[in-house]
């Protein structure tokens, strides 16, 4: 699956992916960060989740971007897959500035709106520039790519919704148990990036294939660009894993990565917190 294609006089609209965290401090940096990728005081904002019921974060997310004043929030829930197929739904997500999909099992999300209505308006309004965003499990689901913790050796991939192609997110990020799991998916297809996507980092991939680093903790980046072989395919549980070229490096906060160049950039300037009106 590819990115929906731009339509003329467009551009496509930035994805946040959002590691979460309990910490309040984090919480309103990553939720303003995307507020100010939505629009702003003008942004439209529909909060997805798949859980059975509305659960006390995806009301908490909802309660932040209403309290930094967007126009309008709206949360939706899509508890089955015929919940995507609800044309007041699919209406939501033309008039908005900006999508959220609130925590959940990436697996949850895939088996609930994947090749639904739903998931083709959440790209075509990408593709039209407005803002996608996923916190934990729900950012794994966001690019074309997924990684899938379980108990086995190797790793388990799924297919996500297709916003990029171009990078694999392993969300809820332990370095120390899972970055040889991730250098393994990123062995199996170099083209991909792997992004360790832990507890209080987050970042933003734009459209000039420039990704940016906005949250509070660094990412890990595992690049296979230059890698020149691999036993991966022979590769057996309790043996070495040979991947020379693949590299792998942390990009620190308000860094930036270039996906074509595959290199580090410095910082841009930070934009400061709104001030609210006292009216």
């Amino acid at each position: 699956m590819s990115p929906s294609p731009v339509p003329d006089g467009y551009v496509r609209g930035p994805i946040f992916y959002d590691g979460g965290a309990e910490d309040s401090v984090y919480n309103e940096y990553a939720r303003y960060a995307f507020w100010n990728l939505a629009g702003g005081y003008g942004s439209r904002i529909v909060v997805l989740t798949t859980n059975r019921g509305a659960t006390q974060a995806d009301y908490g997310y909802t309660a932040a971007f209403q309290s930094l004043e967007a126009a309008s929030v709206r949360l939706v829930v899509v508890s089955d897959r015929s919940s995507s197929f609800d044309q007041s739904v699919i209406h939501s997500i033309e008039h908005s500035t900006a999508v959220f999909l609130s925590g959940g099992h990436p697996l949850r999300w895939s088996t609930t709106i994947g090749g639904t209505p739903l998931a083709t308006a959440i790209r075509r309004a990408n593709a039209c520039g407005k803002a996608v965003g996923g916190v934990g499990g729900s950012a794994a689901f966001l690019g074309n790519h997924m990684l899938v913790y379980d108990d086995q050796p190797l790793p388990r991939m799924a297919p996500g919704l297709g916003l990029s192609n171009r990078i694999l997110v392993a969300a809820h990020f332990d370095a120390d148990r899972y970055t040889h799991l991730l250098k393994l998916a990123i062995a199996s297809n170099p083209y991909v990036l792997g992004i360790g996507l832990s507890d209080q980092a987050a970042f933003i991939r734009r459209a000039d294939t420039m990704i940016e680093v906005v949250g509070l903790a660094s990412l890990l980046l595992v690049d296979g660009q230059a890698m020149t072989s691999t036993n991966v395919l022979s590769w057996k549980p309790g043996q070495p894993f040979e991947a020379p070229g693949l590299k792998t490096l942390e990009l620190q906060p308000d860094y930036r990565y270039d996906l074509e160049t595959h290199s580090v950039e410095l910082p841009e300037i930070a934009l400061p917190m709104p001030v609210r009106s006292s009216l």
